[in-house]
């Protein structure tokens, strides 16, 4: 199986891992699934987790190796997307989600962010929070 985890999903499990979006980051970490990511979505995780505010997730330099621990994971696929939307004018930033989602053939977008959510899926890929995800147990050890 192939998921797009939004950031904010990412960022909510590296900080607080006891919660759903821990839960999906350490299945992440278990190979349990793919992890679909482009470079807008990865700019997007460094640029989010280095914020100060996030400091007590460690120094900068530990943050970095976090994500960069994640990402180097077998099971993280990097895609190139070909194809812009611009479905969320709210949110354009939001699009860069999908695209890595549609180019990925990705089969869920993991997230908690209220535009993406709206959509409810695009392209027939569903949108879902992460304990909504985690009620499918649907994960697939590799």
């Amino acid at each position: 199986m192939k998921i797009v985890v939004d950031t904010n999903v990412v960022i909510s499990g590296l900080l607080v891992p006891s919660g759903p979006p821990g839960k999906v980051v350490d299945l992440w970490v278990e190979n349990k699934f793919a992890v679909i990511v482009c470079r807008a979505l990865i700019e997007e995780y460094f640029n989010v987790l280095l914020r100060p505010k996030f400091k007590k997730a460690g120094t900068i330099i530990e943050r970095q190796e976090l994500l960069t621990g994640l990402l180097e994971l077998e099971n993280s696929i990097f895609v190139y997307p070909k194809t812009s939307f611009d479905v969320i004018r709210d949110d354009p930033d939001d699009n860069r989600i999908l695209e890595c989602a549609v180019e990925g053939e990705a089969q869920y977008i993991i997230s908690g962010d209220e535009h993406l959510l709206a959509l409810k899926e695009f392209q027939g890929i569903p949108i879902v929070l992460p304990a909504e995800f985690l009620s499918f147990g649907i994960f697939i050890p590799k």
